[in-house]
């Protein structure tokens, strides 16, 4: 004889609401673990909302559905990859999520406009809890397009070899009517400066590199108009409000994330910015980068170094060793000193391009062995130069 079967969570929901709270979640799973319970999502559907919760216990990320319908509120954990990539294959519009219990399995039942599907809950294990975003403390508000440029122009140059723990995050600070990400490994450093008058509250962190990926990852995808930060001795706070589906969904999905910071202090960077140049030399950006990446076919990953050789109205680029064969590259520039010749690296040289947006680049040259200073409204580049054989 079979026994019943008891539904204890049911909902039904806009099939692309729940997929982009799923990626948003699923971003923060970790391909495997020391604990199984970690590569598992956690859905909780009280009367007006669906909670995702996913995390790594270094970063945890909540996601909340409010347009949908909930017909049984209820907790369920299910694998992480097999509801993402079902709901990514399908083209339903909606979805109905029930998680039924039968003769002692449980299981979660999706069906959808193209097929159904039944995915086995985990049991008998309890998953870690997510904090919320607090509603009291240090919080700031900032634009978000604000927010993703600042990311795009610093997280590259963390220290990605670790060799620091603190320069493996980036650093965030806020006060006098600033908000300031930097990141530097070093060799390349940026700075990024938005001036707001309202942020007068002073704080700052270190971010680790992982949750600065994954806040980007969220806000370029999301383009929300504003995303909420606050602090506490330890750990960070990030809530970003997304919209999704075609019928707009405008606050539909709030997306929280948590992450702990990085403990020490971070070095006093901007001594290393010099307040004067001797000189400047003037590109166009896309035929500088350009030059830099056809320079860096003649050079090994052992050795990146190339040299920019600078007359008043030419410039030349060439690879430093010639074991793998020699370029030479002549551009055109504007230079406001007489004759220079410069080692850089080039992997240096265009990751800050990449991160560069204006049409013309503007390099300052502040003597030997000093650091080459880019800049564009709101931010600051620093590419420590090499050292040139004899």
């Amino acid at each position: 004889m079979t026994n019943a079967t008891d539904t204890t969570l049911k909902v039904r929901c806009e099939r692309d609401d729940l997929l982009a709270a799923l990626q948003a979640a699923d971003a923060i799973v970790p391909s495997n673990s020391a604990k199984p319970i970690l590569t598992n999502l956690q859905l909780s559907a009280t009367a007006d909302s669906l909670e995702i919760a996913a995390t790594d216990l270094q970063v945890g990320l909540r996601a909340v559905l409010r347009r949908l319908e909930v017909m049984e509120p209820g907790q369920v954990v299910v694998p992480a990859k097999s509801l993402v990539s079902i709901l990514k294959e399908s083209r339903s519009p909606t979805v109905l999520l029930a998680l039924e219990a039968q003769d002692g399995r449980s299981q979660l039942r999706l069906d959808l406009a193209d097929g159904d599907y039944a995915i086995p809950a985990v049991v008998g294990e309890t998953f870690p809890p997510v904090n919320a975003f607090p509603e009291t403390g240090e919080r700031f508000t900032l634009p978000g397009a604000e927010l993703e440029r600042m990311l795009r122009k610093t997280s590259f140059a963390v220290d990605r070899d670790r060799t620091s723990a603190v320069l493996s995050g980036v650093y965030l600070a806020a006060g006098d009517g600033e908000f300031i990400l930097a990141a530097t490994d070093g060799k390349v450093l940026s700075e990024s400066v938005l001036r707001d008058e309202s942020l007068q509250q002073r704080c700052q962190a270190i971010v680790p590199a992982a949750t600065v990926a994954h806040v980007a990852r969220i806000v370029s995808s999301s383009k929300p108009a504003k995303v909420e930060l606050a602090l506490t001795a330890k750990l960070i706070f990030i809530r970003v409000v997304m919209d999704a589906g075609e019928a707009g969904g405008a606050g539909n999905i709030q997306v929280e994330l948590t992450s702990r910071l990085v403990e020490g202090s971070y070095p006093a960077y901007r001594n290393a910015l010099p307040t004067s140049s001797q000189a400047t030399v003037t590109f166009d950006a896309k035929e500088f980068a350009s030059g830099v990446r056809r320079t860096a076919l003649m050079t090994s990953a052992a050795s990146r170094g190339i040299v920019l050789e600078l007359g008043s109205h030419e410039a030349v680029l060439s690879n430093l060793n010639n074991t793998s064969g020699s370029a030479r590259i002549p551009l055109s520039c504007s230079y406001t000193g007489s004759g220079d010749r410069l080692g850089l690296n080039a992997q240096y040289v265009s990751e800050v391009l990449r991160a560069y947006d204006a049409e013309s680049v503007q390099i300052e040259l502040n003597g030997p062995g000093k650091g080459l200073i880019i800049r564009e409204e709101g931010t600051t580049f620093l590419i420590m130069p090499i050292t040139l054989p004899n």
